[in-house]
């Protein structure tokens, strides 16, 4: 009795030793019947052994093993039309392997070497993307650090302060207040001026007023009076006001043009007729102008100060 267990220990034992030895060996032999599946056109026995050898982890530790599996599964997807899991399989071996080519190779099909080629450009054409994202991404990045560490500062001339229509305001960058006093120096400067104009015309230099229109005329030289004293008034003010907040110079966030060519921004995607890439164009500063025009009045004539910005 006790022989007899002694020897069924060691029969069970060498089981053991077999089914180790077995599963040992058993990922590149899976993989050399999975070939010759493969090239007898089987792949209803390869791809079970292809799927057990990649997943759900790689069981080969070989890389041209792997490489090999992968293309294997791939070509075998193809021929039964699935052309996702093709595609997957393509690509995994390519990552593995990125100059991988199946040209010239008899094993597979001509659809399924041009699928793989279709795949492999495909794969390509994504790294090249990705890689001109990649450095468009660190080129933008190196680009604000630079402008970042930029110090800028901008002159700013002592005599805008006396020009009136705002223009220390502008200049200090009280845009709102600014406004405001243009504003106020073209109305009061152009009812004082068009009411001068009038009267002129009307009654000459000499100012030879009718007794029947002697409180008209005094009533509109009142208002003239008093809106060239008000326009005066806030010239002087708007004087003081941008003398008050003036700096000669000021810090301001420095733009593309104080960047060096290297660090320029990158072209845009359409080139010119010469296949050179052209530049963005940085869009045009508003101008502005101020300009005096005539406007005819009743009896008389008058001006329209106009000032675009």
């Amino acid at each position: 009795m006790r022989a007899a267990v002694i020897v069924a220990a060691i029969v069970v034992m060498s089981g053991v030793l077999a089914l180790t030895g077995t599963a040992g060996a058993a990922p590149s032999e899976d993989l050399t019947k999975a070939r010759e599946a493969f090239r007898r056109g089987d792949c209803a026995t390869a791809t079970p052994l292809l799927s057990y050898l990649l997943y759900p982890t790689p069981r080969l530790a070989q890389t041209g093993d792997l490489v090999e599996a992968h293309v294997l599964l791939g070509a075998c997807a193809f021929e039964s039309g699935d052309r996702l899991s093709a595609t997957r399989e393509f690509e995994e071996a390519l990552f593995l392997q990125a100059d991988l080519s199946l040209e010239g190779n008899a094993l597979f099909t001509r659809g399924a070497v041009d699928f793989f080629e279709t795949t492999r450009a495909g794969v390509e054409e994504r790294g090249r993307r990705d890689a001109e994202r990649r450095a468009l991404a660190e080129e933008r990045e190196r680009l604000r650090r630079y402008k970042e560490s930029l110090i800028v500062y901008e002159t700013r001339p002592y005599y805008v302060n006396f020009i009136p229509f705002g223009a220390g305001q502008f200049q200090n960058g009280e845009r709102g207040k600014g406004l405001a006093f243009a504003a106020g120096q073209v109305v009061t400067g152009t009812i004082s001026a068009g009411i001068w104009l009038y009267l002129v015309g009307e009654y000459g230099v000499s100012g030879q007023v009718p007794d029947d229109q002697v409180n008209r005329a005094r009533m509109l030289q009142q208002i003239e009076v008093g809106t060239g004293i008000a326009c005066l008034g806030l010239v002087a003010w708007g004087i003081v006001d941008s003398l008050v907040h003036y700096k000669p110079r000021v810090q301001v966030e420095g733009d593309d043009s104080l960047l060096p060519p290297d660090l320029t921004p990158p072209p845009d995607d359409d080139d010119d007729k010469d296949g050179a890439p052209r530049r963005r164009k940085r869009p045009a500063a508003p101008e502005s102008s101020l300009r005096l025009s005539p406007a005819p009045l009743p009896g008389g004539a008058g001006a329209v100060l106009t000032w675009d910005f």
